[in-house]
């Protein structure tokens, strides 16, 4: 599995010269169907040269472009790390590859510029999660999202416990601990008994900030919500030097070598859905309150202009429409076309990657979730 950074969307949502090739598909992770899903891929790339073709550019062109994507249909290696979608995007100078736990329908859009649209379950507001694994046996960082998780290589840190401690059985080496419950219902801290607890506890400290650091920096940044996962009484002692602004208060208890990972899952979900629901209906009752004010529009001929110019505070956008046209740049206009055009480009998709990449809420919703029948709705900042 790939990671998709905010970093990432910069450099793809920047409009260039020549055309841009996105291609996106549903997976699955190595097995019986991935002959199926090479398949699959060499399809979407005839299509996509037939695209090109069409547009004007010469077959060799056209051909000479796709070599580097058609080259990963036989590449072995590549799909031994398939997830559940696929997101390939070709352009003149580069191309960039994304296999990420998200379902993806297939599509094939060329354009001028890379079609991101399907990204924002991903990198919008309501998203994904990381989940971090704390045992004797075996430190993990997974991501996840509403299709499920999956281990990421989190380098730089000791694999397990045992490793870092240089201890053949942490539980049983000069070690005691009980967790309880205070007077008012809250988690004590564990507490250690026996020789050396002092320095047990130091050296666990000593561990956890060497993968505190490891997590920062593999996450550069990402603020999506960080779930532990561990035996009780290693949980307070990691969030004594835990760094992530959004470490959630609830974890998943128990060894995780005890679970299945897909019970893991459940619960880690199980505590993340209500903080993306939260936010996610904080915003749409703020777009409520507001409606009908200068501070809020539905009218995709302001909205675009106005995402263009950082003017968006949040956007709620459907991801099952498109709406076709061209952003006028001399004229700061929006100029929307039913059918599509040669040269339009979705304005869904425009509007919603330039009011992330400002800075704004976006939420990705079905458009039966969006108000008064819209395609789009935002509160504006000004």
């Amino acid at each position: 599995m790939d990671i998709l950074t905010h970093e990432d969307l910069t450099t793809l949502a920047v409009r260039g010269e020549g055309p841009h090739v996105s291609v996106y598909l549903p997976t699955h992770r190595f097995g019986p169907q991935t002959q199926a899903d090479q398949t699959a891929l060499k399809n979407a790339l005839r299509d996509a040269e037939e695209l090109l073709t069409d547009g004007g550019m010469r077959t060799p062109d056209a051909a000479a472009l796709l070599a580097p994507a058609k080259a990963l249909c036989d590449e072995r290696p590549f799909w031994l790390r398939s997830s559940t979608g696929l997101a390939l995007f070709i352009g003149p100078d580069h191309m960039r590859t994304f296999r990420l736990p998200e379902e993806f329908s297939t599509r094939v859009v060329v354009d001028r510029r890379f079609h991101l649209k399907p990204l924002l379950g991903i990198v919008g507001s309501d998203r994904h999660f990381w989940l971090l694994n704390l045992s004797q046996k075996h430190v993990s960082l997974m991501r996840g999202s509403r299709q499920g998780v999956e281990e990421v290589d989190l380098t730089g840190v000791p694999e397990s416990l045992a490793e870092a401690l240089r201890w053949d059985d942490f539980e049983k080496t000069s070690l005691q601990f009980h967790t309880g419950t205070s007077g008012t219902g809250s988690r004590r801290p564990a507490v250690f008994h026996g020789t050396g607890e002092t320095d047990v506890k130091g050296e666990l400290v000593q561990y956890f900030r060497k993968i505190d650091k490891g997590v920062t920096e593999y996450l550069q940044g990402d603020l999506a919500p960080l779930v532990l996962s561990g035996v009780d009484y290693l949980l307070p002692i990691y969030r004594e030097v835990n760094s992530h602004p959004a470490l959630a208060e609830a974890a998943v208890t128990g060894s995780p070598e005890s679970t299945y990972p897909e019970t893991r899952f459940q619960q880690a979900w199980s505590i993340v859905l209500p903080l993306f629901e939260q936010a996610r209906d904080k915003a749409a009752r703020r777009l409520d309150d507001a409606w009908g004010s200068s501070k809020t529009t539905s009218d995709p001929e302001m909205l675009v202009p106005a995402a263009m110019h950082g003017r968006v505070d949040t956007l709620f956008v459907a991801t099952d429409r498109e709406l076709w046209g061209h952003y006028d740049g001399k004229t700061d206009t929006a100029v929307i076309h039913s059918p599509a055009q040669p040269g339009d480009e979705d304005l869904l998709d425009l509007a919603a990657f330039e009011a992330l990449l400002s800075g704004a809420e976006v939420y990705a919703v079905p458009a039966d979730e969006l108000p008064r029948g819209s395609t789009l709705a935002a509160i504006l900042r000004y």
